[in-house]
């Protein structure tokens, strides 16, 4: 598999206008080849197709492979990499189904120009979902292949096999052809009416294989391209002024001894306020000098009261389980067990801070974040901007970590917004201290448990309650028969946690 993901990068990066992706340019980008996307639609459509056809994953094998005369298999999806391996797993799923070498596919991962849609890489979904989308497509483009083969070859389907991407004789290997060779630098416009069945593990030789990852040499080498590593002409660092806590909300700024620095510009947009400078260190003692004043009004809660507030807290009951009567299964139990646990807030805390960079042309913006879901900023920017979609493209270059934390890109949008002021390419890049302040925790929550166990030791009764976390991970594991799970949430339009929380791992 080829490993210049670095180069792809760059070449991204130094696209003279990576807003425009017209027909010409996507072939170059792409290196020529037979480009695979939707079956109905030029490279340039592709990007503005209205959302309703564009939010779900592709049912056209098209739109996740580019297979090149010389042989190069190009594998463009929308999931990201972050640690976990899809770098390297999904090529093997690819190479096994396609007969191809793995060295010869190269990953083109999470750039909402050219990838095909996916909502978000979260949840260990890659390898147990997605790649059976990538599976099938490959196996309908390999049928395909076959096909053409047969019909050049004067041979039927069943006298052909594959092998390094090369269809041939059975009985005469010398008569054979190359996937290059069908494609011929030309779309593929054939489609099979019964689609194939995937290959049975049985037949595979590259998945279940242990392979040196195709990161590894460019993560220790230390060549590998993060966000904040991109760099473009005229860019700047932005820092942006944070509120003491979540809760309050900005009175009054004064940032005129920030603006008495020689090269710093300021830029608000409403509540957002922000200090640019080509030099990130200039700009930290810039907005040091910044003076804000903020409303009181946060919530009187700490780290050691944080349980007994969210037990007094404002909550509707949702019964999420119920089986038996658990009046009957304490009458049954020789041990009533009654149990409180607390678990405080958890960040995720990635080895990578979050960091965007934004980059306007007119109307239309890019922006190279460190996020789990590039469709999912793409929506959010153009919901919250009042953008048309194809107007906004988000590259996610490798992530040092996201553990569901950057599920969420709120650096992403300041990036958008103080960029589209300032008329530059900016930066922002979230200092530690920042990413523990702007994280979207894990709940903090009380679970009181009160259960029953008869003298054999047989548990019949299982009364479980939890405080606004949610019911993920409640279920009755074990056969009880007298059991409820009631989960307590808080009211409609009364939030209450202190701070922003969402996924964890």
């Amino acid at each position: 598999m080829k490993r210049n993901i670095k180069e792809q990068r760059r070449r991204l990066a130094t696209t003279k206008n990576p807003f425009e992706v017209k027909r010409r340019d996507f072939f170059k980008l792409l290196g020529g080849g037979v480009v695979v996307y939707m079956s109905t639609h030029n490279p340039s459509e592709l990007m503005a197709l209205p959302l309703a056809q564009r939010r779900e994953v592709p049912k056209d094998y098209n739109a996740f492979l580019t297979i090149k005369e010389d042989g190069e298999v190009i594998c463009h999806v929308g999931k990201i990499e972050m640690g976990q391996g899809p770098i390297t797993s999904l090529p093997q799923q690819v190479a096994d189904e396609l007969d191809v070498p793995i060295e010869s596919i190269t990953m083109v991962m999470g750039d909402t120009g050219i990838c095909s849609y996916d909502a978000g890489t979260w949840g260990s979904l890659t390898t147990r979902e997605y790649s059976h989308y990538l599976r099938d497509a490959c196996a309908e483009a390999r049928a395909v292949l076959i096909e053409m083969a047969s019909e050049y070859l004067d041979i039927s389907n069943e006298n052909l096999k594959i092998k390094d991407g090369v269809v041939f004789d059975s009985s005469n290997p010398d008569k054979k052809v190359s996937y290059g060779w069908l494609t011929k630098g030309e779309r593929l416009e054939r489609y099979m009416d019964e689609k194939p069945s995937v290959k049975d593990h049985t037949q595979f030789n590259y998945v279940g294989q242990s392979m040196l990852h195709a990161d590894a040499r460019l993560k220790v080498t230390g060549e590998a391209v993060y966000t904040a590593d991109v760099k473009m002409p005229g860019q700047v660092y932005a820092k942006v002024l944070r509120p003491p806590s979540h809760l309050v909300q900005l009175i009054s700024v004064d940032y005129s001894e920030a603006e008495k620095i020689e090269g710093i510009q300021v830029v608000r947009d409403g509540d957002l306020v922000a200090v640019l400078h080509e030099l990130p260190e200039v700009a930290e003692r810039a907005l040091a000098t910044v003076k804000a004043e903020y409303t009181a009004d946060e919530k009187q809660v700490d780290d050691k009261s944080v349980f007994e507030y969210l037990l007094n807290a404002p909550a509707k009951s949702r019964e999420v389980e119920s089986l038996g009567n658990l009046e009957e299964g304490e009458n049954q139990a020789e041990l009533i067990i009654e149990s409180e646990f607390h678990d405080g807030y958890k960040a995720h805390a990635p080895i990578e801070p979050h960091a965007a960079l934004a980059q306007w042309n007119g109307d239309k913006v890019i922006v190279w974040g460190s996020c789990q879901s590039p469709f999912g900023a793409q929506d959010q920017i153009a919901r919250e901007l009042e953008m048309e979609l194809e107007n906004v493209r988000i590259i996610t270059p490798f992530l040092g970590g996201g553990f569901g934390g950057k599920i969420y890109h709120p650096q992403v949008i300041e990036a958008v917004r103080i960029a589209r002021i300032a008329q530059k390419p900016v930066m922002v890049t979230y200092t530690r201290e920042e990413e523990f302040f702007m994280d979207f925790f894990r709940n903090a929550t009380v679970v009181k448990i009160k259960s029953g166990v008869t003298k054999e030791g047989k548990i019949v009764l299982w009364d479980f309650n939890q405080y606004h976390a949610g019911p993920r991970g409640s279920d009755t594991i074990y056969n009880v028969p007298h059991a409820k799970i009631t989960q307590y949430s808080n009211q409609s339009g009364s939030p209450v946690h202190p701070l922003p929380v969402g996924a964890w791992r």
